[in-house]
């Protein structure tokens, strides 16, 4: 009777041990499978449940601050990104999440000092300085942006994002030129994976900096309607955000208003035209 009673307490206290972690497990495979599926509260939840099992997961943890941030939940996805790098500090990765935060928080100078501990932890990965790009960007920096941007290049050079952003700079240096080569370059790409991951930090940062593109040269416009430049770039944001409707009525419109029918810019816009209609069709 005695021996019964040790292992019912034993068996109790086992019980008592196992279940939380048990409970954790299972919390932690529904909260993971909500973060992929884009249901980012309720996998909150989830992470919660798990972390209070497994409180030094740090991996956990730093998912639970990307959904925060696909929430726009940026003060809780940083307090998630700074305790994931308290465990460990040299993974590079969470270095670019919080600087991605902070690029969207409006705090660049942050931002730029996180991309650069990335890059110095893991000088091999093209995010990390496709990431100070943006910080440089967000800093007026244009200069330093190019050069950090074909660093990123030279590391990965078969992401036509990066040529996309290239591009965008250039037409801030006023280098049409090579405005237009990386435009060739990005036509030989797209739409073939052109944006592989929409949930990753630099594609929705991009995502929102083309809608933001999008409204400033729809206001240009409105005060220079007979610039054919501005209606080529507007055209390749919407190009670009897979909006070919409107990308080809701006493409027409720089044909109508550039001044030189030799212009690399026309035979540009009349293979973009083209494209527009077949990925319209296609869509």
């Amino acid at each position: 009777m005695r021996i019964i009673t040790v292992l019912v307490i034993l068996f109790s206290i086992y019980l008592n041990v196992s279940y939380p972690q048990l409970k954790g497990i299972t919390s932690y495979d529904n909260a993971y499978r909500n973060y992929i599926s884009g249901n980012f509260e309720e996998a909150i939840k989830n992470y919660n449940e798990y972390i209070r099992a497994y409180a030094n997961d740090d991996k956990a943890i730093y998912e639970r601050g990307m959904c925060f941030e696909s929430l726009r939940k940026f003060d809780d996805a940083l307090k998630d990104y700074t305790l994931a790098l308290q465990m460990k500090p040299y993974y590079s990765a969470y270095n670019i999440s919080r600087g991605y935060a902070y690029v969207k928080m409006g705090i660049p100078a942050n931002a730029y000092d996180d991309f650069t501990k990335a890059i110095q932890n893991d000088p091999a990965n093209s995010d990390g300085y496709f990431g100070r790009v943006n910080a440089d960007l967000d800093l007026n920096k244009f200069d330093f942006a190019l050069t950090d941007l074909n660093m990123a290049i030279n590391l990965n050079q078969r992401n036509p994002l990066f040529y996309y952003v290239r591009a965008m700079i250039y037409t801030e240096l006023n280098d049409t030129a090579k405005f237009y080569d990386d435009i060739e370059k990005i036509l030989d790409n797209y739409p073939n994976d052109f944006f592989s991951n929409y949930k990753s930090q630099g594609v929705v940062l991009i995502l929102d900096n083309i809608e933001y593109n999008i409204n400033v040269l729809s206001n240009a416009i409105e005060n220079y309607p007979d610039q054919f430049l501005l209606y080529f770039r507007r055209g390749f944001n919407y190009y670009i955000y897979r909006k070919f409707g409107p990308a080809a009525d701006d493409f027409a419109q720089s044909i109508k208003y550039c001044p030189d029918p030799s212009t690399r810019m026309i035979n540009l816009s009349n293979r973009l035209i083209e494209n527009c209609k077949i990925y319209n069709d296609n869509r």
